[in-house]
C-alpha cells in the first residue's frame, strides 16, 4: 500500500529539488493513484504518466524528469529493461528512480539477494564501514556480521 507520507518522504530524499515526476506503471488505477497523490499534495509537482518502459524513455528523453516512479512488472518492455537502458543512456543516468513494485515477474512479493547503494558525493572510509555495520545489523537481525579484517568504524 502506498502512504502519501512515504512518498513525498522519498522524493524530499532524492537530494535535490523535485517538480517532475514521470510515473511508469501499466495498471491504469495506479496512474491515477500515483498522480493523485502528487498533485494534492500541494507541492506543485508536475507529474507525466507511461503506460509502459518504451513510452517512459520517450518521455524522458524527450521532457527530462526530475525523478521516475517506476512499476518493474510490465508487459513488452518491463522495468528492469529500462534500468539497464538508463544506466547506459548518459542522458538518463542521473535522473534519480523510486520503484513502486509491489511484485516480481514472478508474481512474488520483491526479495533481493543482493543490495545496491549509489551515492553521487560517494563515502568516506568511516561513514562505509558505518553503513556496512549497520545493513550487517539489519541483515543479520541484530547480530551484525562485520567481517573480522575491517576496522571498526570510529564512535561519533
Amino acid at each position: 500500500p502506498i502512504v502519501r507520507e512515504r512518498l513525498l518522504d522519498a522524493l524530499e530524499r532524492v537530494g535535490r529539488p523535485v517538480r517532475t515526476v514521470l510515473v511508469v506503471d501499466d495498471e491504469p488505477d495506479a496512474l491515477h493513484l500515483f498522480a493523485r497523490l502528487l498533485t494534492e499534495a500541494g507541492r506543485g509537482y508536475r507529474v507525466l504518466r507511461a503506460t509502459n518502459a518504451r513510452q517512459a524513455l520517450a518521455i524522458a528523453r524527450h521532457e527530462p524528469p526530475d525523478v521516475i516512479l517506476l512499476d518493474l512488472v510490465m508487459p513488452e518492455m518491463d522495468g528492469f529493461e529500462l534500468l539497464t537502458i538508463r544506466r547506459e543512456d548518459p542522458t538518463l543516468r542521473d535522473i534519480p528512480v523510486i520503484l513502486i513494485s509491489a511484485r516480481d515477474p514472478l508474481g512474488q512479493p520483491i526479495v533481493s539477494s543482493g543490495l545496491a547503494v549509489t551515492t553521487r558525493r560517494g563515502l568516506s572510509v568511516p561513514e562505509l564501514l558505518a553503513s556496512i555495520k549497520a545493513l550487517s545489523a539489519i541483515v543479520g537481525k541484530g547480530s551484525p556480521s562485520v567481517d573480522p579484517a575491517l576496522p571498526a568504524a570510529p564512535h561519533a
